[in-house]
């Protein structure tokens, strides 16, 4: 009786007893311990009431534990509920509780969930296991009992107008950075000049995800949420109002013409006029078999990577416009801006009809646009797969106050979110919602604690970038006369103030159009065609024609570039490679034959130049081109690889990529070597001078290594 009188105030400790062989596990219960609720410890219940059955199990965070519990019917006794949380812990049922845990163990597997993705199933049967992990002592299963007492806390419960009266986004932690007005927002923000403006813009960035599926499991009449869009997702009832009214059609978009009779309205699917954008000429073909989400679209804040209220909802098909503009103008639904900037990776195709979709939804969702800032981009990592005039006209880079947002926050996120849809998949829509708001709300509160320290690093090192960009803008300042400088100035001022303006030329987009060596050869197929068509066709062979002839010449020339087989070279590499050389050579020849119809000229020079095969390659403006790109990659690897690259494997890849690119490098400087030398011949021969102005020798002093500065400036 010792041990159940000191332990009454320590009933959750376990405790082993000597069998005369070896220590046992036995429990507190099967010693007598009995725990009385309602009263103190030690004090008398005059009216006590056992648990059903006497059959109660406490879940804490060590083990699983079978108690025998008498709760307090006295006169003046609380409700079972009561008691049970009165000792901190958490009844899994309303009537005749017989499982709890503890707010220990509750709040233990709510931080394990976020930090490290352990599905309920997983940290319940980690206790079973603690208990006992031999699988020798039978006890009934819990886990149901433990999922229903998963909680879902926002500190509304104190509201004195009670829970029902919470509204939308209201449990969703905000990004304190970010323009919150009556906030952190002067009374006056709304009427500052323009150029104070940017101070108080808003910036968001939108994304799919499409590895947080859904199955076909239960349905909201079954597994309703705990919220109607008092957190991240949107309010269910009026979104899915709103895409039964207009979403079940293919992505269309209204195309007007009037003749003199009547006006006529065609529907035709939207396709994508930048790039092959899957997301728009697939946003109807996803595969939807067997799920009732596709995946989900979310609205964050691009400078701060936090999730924002209603910006959250499930797709059915793919990326589709009418999924996307109502989680846009959710979250912006009572959210004053002035000055707005959305990053979208296709946010040059997604823009065009936007306002006039937006028609299409509730009223109080509409957005004045035509008296805001409204600029669009595209992130910076998405940018390249865009068409030259996309990255003129929605590049970060190019546009006044945005600092260095890239618009790739929501990417960085996903990392952290993926590992649970394994779990959400096969869940309930209530209780998916719910988890996956959960999640976003912690992400959102780890940002919000760790803002301070994440800022004050961004200062600090800005201050010490400043430097450094400001002595290559002097130097770059330099090299430019003044009336250059005043004009390119006036013109970027000009289109930095009507930057909705299309009339106005970007100042930023290159006024000359590269002749790459596949548009030169279009280019004279192009020619030859026309001349067929004509019958004007003037080919001295049969199946050579002149443009023909230069790209045959163009290839031989790059088949005679060949990686070096390095120091210890085996008898059949040296074999392949004469095989290589015999088969090119031929290829020559019969090159020479055709060449010789339509150059005669030449036969007079290959007798008495001492050249060797690249003096007759043609001259390949493109290359320098080439080179400069290998230096920018080669900068931007070795960066990554001196600041991310960590580990022997990792290491070793990454220096195999610098290789790689080295070796391009020197491919590329090779044929620009190569094809002047042919210009300086065939220059010569035909007593051309002043050509080396614009094409001048390269030397290896040429090619320095490019700095971070460098690159971030070109």
């Amino acid at each position: 009786m010792c041990i159940v009188d000191s332990h009454s105030h320590s009933p959750l400790h376990r405790i082993e007893k000597w069998n005369g062989t070896y220590f046992q596990n036995v429990t507190l219960k099967d010693l007598g311990l009995c725990i009385q609720l309602g009263h103190k410890v030690g004090e008398l219940c005059l009216l006590p009431n056992r648990a059903f059955n006497n059959d109660f199990v406490l879940i804490d965070t060590l083990a699983i534990h079978p108690l025998t519990v008498d709760f307090c019917r006295c006169d003046k006794a609380q409700p079972y509920i009561q008691q049970l949380l009165r000792v901190r812990w958490f009844p899994a049922t309303t009537s005749d509780p017989r499982t709890a845990a503890t707010f220990s163990v509750l709040w233990q597997f709510h931080i394990l969930s976020f930090e490290s993705k352990v599905s309920a199933y997983e940290f319940y049967h980690s206790l079973v296991r603690l208990t006992d992990n031999t699988g020798l002592l039978k006890r009934k299963d819990r886990y149901k009992a433990f999922m229903r007492m998963m909680l879902k806390r926002a500190a509304r419960g104190h509201d004195p107008s009670g829970i029902i009266a919470t509204q939308q986004g209201k449990c969703a932690v905000l990004c304190p950075a970010c323009p919150q007005s009556g906030k952190n927002l002067p009374d006056d923000w709304s009427l500052a000049s323009k150029a104070k403006s940017w101070l108080y813009a808003s910036f968001l960035t939108i994304d799919a995800n499409f590895r947080l599926k859904r199955r076909i499991v239960s349905k909201d009449t079954v597994d309703p949420s705990l919220s109607r869009g008092w957190g991240y997702f949107v309010d269910e009832t009026a979104y899915w109002s709103h895409l039964n009214a207009h979403g079940m059609e293919a992505q269309e978009v209204h195309i007007q013409f009037f003749t003199d009779i009547e006006a006529h309205i065609i529907d035709v699917m939207q396709k994508s006029s930048c790039a092959s954008h899957n997301t728009v000429n697939m946003a109807d073909s996803q595969s939807s078999k067997g799920l009732a989400a596709t995946g989900l679209g979310t609205i964050n804040c691009a400078r701060h990577n936090m999730k924002l209220p209603n910006g959250v909802g499930d797709l059915q098909k793919g990326e589709r416009y009418i999924n996307m503009d109502f989680l846009f103008f959710s979250t912006l639904h009572h959210r004053p801006v002035e000055v707005l900037n959305i990053s979208y990776d296709i946010a040059c195709q997604w823009h065009k009809n936007l306002w006039s979709r937006m028609a299409t939804l509730p009223e109080d969702y509409h957005l004045d646009h035509t008296s805001k800032m409204i600029r669009f981009f595209v992130p910076k990592f998405h940018l390249p797969a865009h068409i030259t005039k996309c990255q003129m006209s929605f590049s970060f880079n190019w546009s006044r106050w945005v600092g260095c947002t890239d618009g790739e926050a929501p990417e960085r996120r996903w990392s952290n979110i993926n590992p649970v849809a394994s779990s959400t998949k096969e869940m309930g829509p209530g209780s998916r919602r719910d988890t996956l708001d959960d999640h976003f709300g912690d992400w959102n509160w780890k940002k919000v604690i760790n803002l301070g320290a994440s800022l004050l690093h961004k200062m600090k090192e800005a201050m010490q970038e400043k430097v450094t960009f400001q002595v290559a803008f002097e130097e770059l300042n330099t090299a430019i006369t003044e009336q250059h400088c005043a004009t390119w100035k006036a013109e970027v001022e000009q289109w930095e103030d009507n930057s909705n303006d299309s009339s106005i030329a970007n100042p930023f987009e290159a006024k000359t159009i590269a002749i790459t060596q596949a548009g030169a050869r279009l280019r004279l197929a192009q020619l030859e065609g026309q001349e067929l068509e004509s019958g004007a066709d003037v080919s001295l062979h049969p199946e050579v024609s002149a443009s023909i002839l230069i790209g045959m010449g163009l290839d031989l020339e790059e088949e005679q570039f060949v990686k070096g087989l390095g120091n210890h070279v085996t008898d059949t590499q040296r074999g392949n490679l004469q095989h290589q050389r015999n088969t090119l050579q031929r290829k020559i020849e019969l090159w020479w034959m055709a060449q010789a119809l339509y150059m005669p000229i030449v036969q007079s020079i290959l007798s008495t130049s001492t050249s060797t095969l690249s003096s007759s390659a043609i001259a390949r403006t493109h290359a320098l081109q080439e080179v400069h790109q290998c230096l920018r990659i080669r900068s931007s690897l070795l960066t990554y690889k001196k600041e991310w690259v960590h580990g022997q494997g990792a290491n070793t890849r990454a220096q195999n990529a610098l290789e790689r690119v080295f070796e391009r490098q020197a491919a590329c400087t090779a044929r620009y070597d190569a094809a002047w030398g042919a210009l300086n011949i065939l220059a010569q021969q035909l007593g051309k001078v002043g050509w080396q102005r614009g094409l001048r020798s390269l030397h290896p002093d040429d090619i320095p290594h490019i700095t971070v500065t460098y690159l971030h400036i070109i």
